[in-house]
């Protein structure tokens, strides 16, 4: 052996030294992430390793690698290694700009390694087969995981409890209607108008329980994976490539905060876009205008989707009559639902959306005018220092492909992340924990293929940084996830506690709940958020395991209420005995 490390060490160039020792010293780095009992953020970390030892270990290693003649199982090698060990750091830190960090020094790696004899081939089969795994195995973790939160009672009222109790009176009477969503029985859709939850409705009369709308949502958002896919092909990128696109779509940490924030109509809008992209390039007008007017009936401001992707595709396929059609078409919609909205319901929330560019009592379209005549103010608002964060959530498990520009139409696709992301002053919609992303994150998944189908060389490699920084962001953002199996079970007495209260309660009987309760109560008629009602129920549950004021408690221990059910620290129930 020695001999065989000897000769091996002569035929070698500097670069490929370096390449190897770089690959042994990642290998000893792994080994002492695991070694040391301390945290790599701390000080001790270092003291529980000998660094003579360290070293010892990394020329062993270097040595073996050494007897390796072909560079690119090297490359393969460190590649891996590196983005193993930085998925430990990133899984074990949970912080984003620490993930980012790790994934620019992946991609310099990434760069300045040499490719060229290795070759990824996937056929048609295989492909297919992989997308279809992604999406059940997406499915199934968003399903299972988010049910666990639903079952143990971390479920929000707002806004999982509304469309809970939205989907029994759906089921009952076939209207949206809710009680908890504005403290009195009103139609969900007087606050936005969103049709296409009807699409759900057949689902879950087969099979009646939020669980099954959280499994939905999951197999929703995985479908985009679908038409993106096919949007690939058009574009004829290689079937590596197209693999690297789906497995960013399946681990983009936007669409899975946007799913960890429970049902929202919004899900929709990402495979719906890709749809109606990919009928859009092929010039089908049928399906093209079936997936728009699906869109459509998404959120009553999903037209400025289907507007830009119109607009978009009048300069860039020069079908002027059916995406002028489409364009109009959006418009009038928008404007037609905005005036339903003013009459029969709430009105849109433009004032807390985009309360900062409406001036003199205007309305939605003062924006625009606001944007116009002041223009830097627009610009403040879209450079500070939260958003800039946003940008990096959104563009780095991309690796900026959608800002790759090279056609000025390309500007176009951007429209839509600028207009419902960046400009705004709600900040609920530049945070990736929540669901006004699926629109916007379609947008820049197409406008990431299509500036990657047009770069001249180096394609792989960045879809490569792609793919691996997606992997690293989701690791170190969403992976944790899966602690809720433990908490599952760690959680099981509680939880037995909260169902035995709830099971006191009648189906028939009013009902004011805790917030995080009221998801797994919400299959009756009347029901209402404790903490904001002004109503009067039959019947009060508090959930004591959480920051509860002790005088609302001992208010309901009087005279006119009943004490059904109290275990300290966990639920209480009261019966109204007025």
């Amino acid at each position: 052996m020695i001999n065989s490390i000897i000769t091996a060490l002569k035929r070698f160039t500097l670069r490929q030294y370096i390449i190897r020792l770089l690959s042994a010293w990642v290998m000893v780095l792994l080994f002492a992430f695991f070694y040391s009992d301390s945290e790599f953020t701390l000080k001790s970390f270092y003291e529980n390793i000998s660094f003579p030892l360290f070293a010892v270990f990394t020329l062993v290693f270097f040595l073996l690698t050494c007897l390796v003649e072909r560079d690119e199982y090297i490359t393969i090698g460190l590649i891996s290694g590196i983005t193993v060990y930085f998925i430990f750091l990133s899984s074990y830190a949970r912080d984003y700009m620490f993930s980012f960090g790790l994934c620019l020094v992946l991609c310099v790696a990434v760069v300045f390694s040499d490719m060229k004899r290795i070759k990824l081939r996937v056929d048609n089969r295989a492909l297919w087969g992989l997308c279809i795994s992604g999406i059940v195995i997406y499915t199934l973790f968003i399903g299972i995981t988010c049910s666990l939160y639903y079952l143990n009672y971390r479920t929000p009222c707002f806004d999982f409890g509304i469309f809970t109790q939205m989907f029994y009176y759906m089921k009952e009477t076939g209207e949206c209607l809710t009680t908890c969503e504005r403290d009195g029985l009103l139609s969900h859709f007087a606050v936005h108008f969103s049709p296409i939850y009807y699409l759900l409705l057949p689902i879950y009369c087969l099979i009646p329980s939020p669980c099954t709308l959280l499994f939905a949502q999951g197999l929703i958002v995985a479908s985009g994976a679908i038409p993106l896919l096919l949007i690939c092909k058009n574009h004829k990128l290689s079937n590596t490539a197209s693999l690297a696109f789906v497995f960013c779509y399946l681990l983009y940490p936007s669409f899975l905060g946007g799913c960890y924030y429970y049902l929202h109509e919004n899900c929709f809008l990402a495979p719906l876009i890709l749809w109606l992209i990919y009928f859009a390039e092929r010039e089908q007008g049928l399906y093209a205008f079936i997936f728009a007017f699906l869109t459509l009936t998404v959120k009553e401001d999903a037209p400025v989707y289907v507007a830009v992707i119109a607009l978009y595709f009048l300069f860039a396929n020069k079908n002027y009559k059916f995406n002028l059609f489409i364009l109009i078409f959006s418009i009038l919609y928008f404007i037609s639902v905005l005036r339903l909205m003013s009459v029969f319901g709430e009105g849109v929330m433009a004032d807390s959306r985009y309360g900062d560019y409406i001036y003199d009592g205007g309305g939605l379209f003062t924006v625009i005018k606001s944007v116009l005549q002041n223009p830097g103010f627009a610009i403040m608002q879209i450079f500070r220092e939260e958003k800039i964060l946003f940008v990096l959530q959104m563009a780095v498990p991309l690796c900026f492909l959608p800002f790759a520009i090279r056609k000025p139409s390309g500007l176009i696709l951007l429209i839509p992340f600028l207009l419902v992301n960046l400009m705004t002053n709600y900040h609920y919609q530049y945070d990736i924990g929540f669901q006004y992303t699926f629109g916007s994150g379609a947008m820049l998944f197409y406008s990431a293929v299509v500036n990657c189908s047009s770069l001249p060389k180096n394609r792989g490699k960045v879809l490569l940084c792609a793919a691996l920084c997606s992997l690293i962001v989701f690791m170190g953002s969403f992976f944790g996830k899966n602690a809720v199996f433990y908490d599952h079970i760690l959680d099981a007495e509680k939880r037995e506690t909260i169902n035995e209260a709830v099971s006191l309660i009648p189906e028939d009987a009013s009902l004011a709940a805790s917030t995080f309760i009221l998801p797994n109560v919400s299959h009756r008629r009347v029901v209402y958020e404790l903490e904001t009602t002004k109503h009067k129920a039959d019947y009060y549950i508090f959930d004591l395991s959480r920051d509860t004021d002790e005088s609302d408690v001992t208010e309901f221990m009087g005279n006119d209420y009943e004490t059904l059910f109290f275990e300290d620290g966990i639920v209480a129930v009261f019966r109204s005995v007025e």
